[in-house]
């Protein structure tokens, strides 16, 4: 699988949410709400024989706005929500992935994030892929 390449598809399924920024790699700043598409953790390699397939998980944050703000915690839950016009979770299930078998966001978590300083109320999506292992 090509890492790179599988976290530019991810950004382009994210770009199915209206308004939201999306950069399918690690910024030193950010304008919420955005989405960023991190490093996986971890890399399992050889999930069958042969080398049949590798599985990793890629985290995607979601961040909304300041980590006091009742708008923030407002846009935040209709990100975490597991079906809608601003879900994550359905826009990366149903993404469209030419480096990846399979494609599944396994879990969600809300965490402060800090970006330049600056605490941020963000989510934290959990994205597990299956691909070849060739």
């Amino acid at each position: 699988m090509n890492i790179a390449a599988l976290m530019d598809e991810l950004g382009e399924a994210l770009k199915s949410i209206e308004g939201l920024r999306v950069y399918p790699y690690y910024i030193d700043r950010v304008a919420p709400p955005a989405a960023v598409v991190g490093w996986p953790e971890p890399i399992t390699f050889d999930e069958t024989f042969g080398r049949g397939s590798d599985r990793l998980t890629l985290p995607v944050h979601v961040v909304v706005g300041k980590v006091d703000a009742r708008s923030a915690r407002d846009e935040l839950s209709l990100f975490l929500a597991g079906s809608g016009p601003s879900s994550i979770k359905q826009a990366l299930d149903n993404g469209t992935y030419l480096n990846a078998d399979a494609v599944t966001v396994r879990e969600a978590r809300v965490e402060v994030l800090t970006i330049a300083g600056i605490d941020y109320l963000s989510g934290v999506f959990d994205v597990d892929i299956y691909g070849s292992g060739s």
